[in-house]
């Protein structure tokens, strides 16, 4: 029997529906089906199994989403049995709900966690009055990266001879939407002067018109800035277009900690870190990541976290 076939028919044990973590248990306690043992995680394949059934078309089978937003499945001949239960349908109230700009920050700064930047929010409203009018000047998110050696001795070399080398920082302009072509060179030009500072610039969306990938790229190829699609759930973020490297622009640098406290802040930081000995560099590095945004830790936190937030959770998003 083949794990397609063991799924079917664990669930026609579920006429309400199941998630696939209940379809896996199923499988296993009335051993319909026994697993290589040599594989790791056989629940994620059965998870990713019935995900590509549905996006194949797969007439056998149909899922919705419960009141945890969470994907249950169930053979289409119970469709009768579902239609009572499922709770997909928003009431007028949360349709109402939209999500603002800077509720993404976290999932963004949780993507880049996982990439080893670490990320902190620069609050525009904190800068001096004079310098208001001055709107393409503040990145939304600033990012920084060390680069290290394994071995204490030979990162200690790196960053005594290689020092400018051993960091990268980044600059992230996020926008909700980019529907069309005016929004997107908005958005984009936006993003270059933002991110002039910065070794690496790049625009974040979380929804975009996807025939403005050529485009895009033709940018990407002119000016260099990145783009990256945010999800929901960050691990299944798409970075579309890599940014490509430049001098770092310490005439903006200047302006900046002048003008903002927050970018001030983690310039100062990261200066610290930088220039920390091997007895510090630990400390100093925390210290920089305690200034930083915080954001969802677990599948369970970022699945709160969009729900309080009214962010949805698209079909390629989901969290399992």
């Amino acid at each position: 029997m083949t794990i397609k076939e063991a799924v079917l028919l664990s669930l026609e044990d579920f006429p309400k529906g199941a998630t696939t973590r209940e379809v896996y248990d199923n499988i296993v306690q009335k051993n319909i089906h026994t697993f290589n043992k040599e594989a790791k995680t056989p629940d994620a394949t059965v998870s990713a199994l019935m995900g590509d059934m549905i996006k194949k078309n797969d007439i056998r089978i149909k899922r919705f989403k419960n009141k945890n937003n969470v994907f249950c499945y169930y053979l289409s001949k119970f469709a009768n049995n579902i239609e009572h239960t499922s709770t997909t349908k928003l009431s007028a109230k949360e349709k109402d709900k939209v999500f603002n700009e800077r509720s993404l920050h976290p999932l963004l700064c949780k993507y880049l966690d996982f990439q080893g930047i670490m990320a902190k929010t620069i609050y525009h409203e904190k800068s001096t009055k004079v310098e208001e009018h001055q709107k393409w000047i503040h990145p939304d998110i600033v990012g920084a990266h060390f680069i290290e050696r394994k071995n204490k001795t030979s990162n200690s070399l790196f960053k005594a001879i290689e020092k400018s080398s051993s960091l990268a920082l980044y600059s992230f302009e996020l926008k909700r939407k980019i529907d069309n072509d005016y929004d997107l060179k908005k958005c984009f030009f936006q993003t270059v002067s933002n991110s002039s500072w910065a070794n690496y610039g790049y625009l974040v969306a979380f929804d975009i018109n996807e025939n403005l990938r050529d485009e895009l790229a033709r940018l990407n190829n002119s000016f260099g800035i990145g783009f990256i699609l945010l999800k929901a759930n960050p691990f299944e973020s798409e970075e579309w277009f890599k940014a490509q490297e430049k001098d770092l622009d310490f005439s903006t640098i200047d302006k900046l900690c002048e003008i903002n406290s927050d970018y001030k802040k983690f310039i100062d930081h990261v200066e610290a870190t930088l220039t920390a000995d091997e007895r510090r560099f630990n400390f100093s590095k925390t210290a920089l990541q305690n200034i930083c945004d915080n954001f969802p830790k677990t599948e369970y936190e970022v699945r709160e976290y969009c729900k309080k937030h009214a962010i949805p959770l698209k079909e390629d998003d989901t969290i399992e």
